[in-house]
């Protein structure tokens, strides 16, 4: 009789699944239904999504920009999003730190409309392998900061988007900005956890400098088909046997609002070649050493 009874089950589990019963494998709470839901009751009201969103991970850069931009007003839809140039330029700043914490934001903000990120912060380097203070931009990431894999199918790691990479590359080699070196980003969760053991079996695998959000960055917006560039300054040194901090210093600082300079001039810059649809400057640089 039991036997009978889970044949029965098994062919009604069968019959439920051709019938077109919700996926097990698909999230159940997206950050779609989350922004229909705060629109119904009220939270987001005439959103206009902005053209690029420049994500800040350092509590110090948006509060120099909020010093040096009085006219940067926070959004009345979205908490820790700043708006400048009439809405067209988002800041999004101070929600806290961690891969999680980002794609919280991000996805929100995807939903909403937001095509492209582009993320500065701050990132160690492995074995010394770039000066402190040097810009870095980051063309992949390991993911292994415990979100990235959720949105990738089966890869260790996510990529930068090829034509945001490409269009940065051009503004600054165009302007004789501070050149940038690439890198290869390892993205790890817990920072009081990076073991020598850790940074041999990265390092090994080709990755130069270590932070914690670049791979979700990059998984998300490879899933949702938006386009995202992290950059950084060097602040910190890891070796097999020592941390050597410099992340209060003067050159960290600075050019960490350099950074956050370069990328609302870039935002803005951006906006002009879309306004134009004069894109015949942007060479491709993705590769390149």
């Amino acid at each position: 009789m039991k036997r009978v009874m889970g044949i029965f089950l098994l062919f009604l589990l069968s019959f439920c699944q051709l019938q077109g019963s919700p996926s097990t494998t698909e999230p159940i709470v997206t950050a779609e239904k989350y922004i229909e839901y705060k629109k119904r009751n009220g939270h987001i009201q005439n959103f206009i999504p902005p053209k690029i969103v420049i994500v800040c991970y350092q509590q110090s850069t948006l509060k120099y920009l909020l010093e040096k931009m009085p006219d940067m007003a926070p959004s009345e839809s979205i908490p820790e999003l700043y708006l400048i140039d009439g809405g067209q330029i988002g800041v999004l700043g101070g929600w806290g730190m961690g891969a999680p914490a980002l794609s919280v934001k991000m996805e929100q903000l995807i939903a909403l409309g937001v095509k492209k990120f582009i993320a500065v912060g701050t990132a160690g380097t492995l074995l010394d392998q770039h000066p402190i203070g040097s810009f870095i931009i980051a063309t992949k990431a390991l993911a292994e900061d415990g979100v990235a894999h959720l949105y990738l199918k089966g890869e260790s790691y996510a990529e930068a988007d090829a034509e945001l990479f490409s269009q940065w590359s051009a503004f600054i080699k165009q302007r004789s900005y501070p050149s940038f070196e690439q890198a290869a980003a390892w993205s790890f969760p817990a920072l009081f956890r990076e073991t020598p053991a850790d940074v041999k079996r990265v390092t090994d695998q080709g990755y130069d400098v270590v932070e914690m959000e670049a791979a979700t960055l990059y998984a998300i917006g490879k899933e949702k088909g938006v386009q995202a560039l992290t950059l950084f300054v060097i602040s910190d040194s890891i070796t097999f046997v020592e941390w050597t901090p410099h992340i209060k210093e003067a050159e960290v600082r600075n050019n960490l609002h350099k950074l956050a300079d370069l990328s609302i001039d870039f935002g803005r810059e951006n906006m002009k070649m879309m306004t134009t649809g004069n894109t015949e400057h942007v060479k491709p640089f993705l590769g390149e050493k």
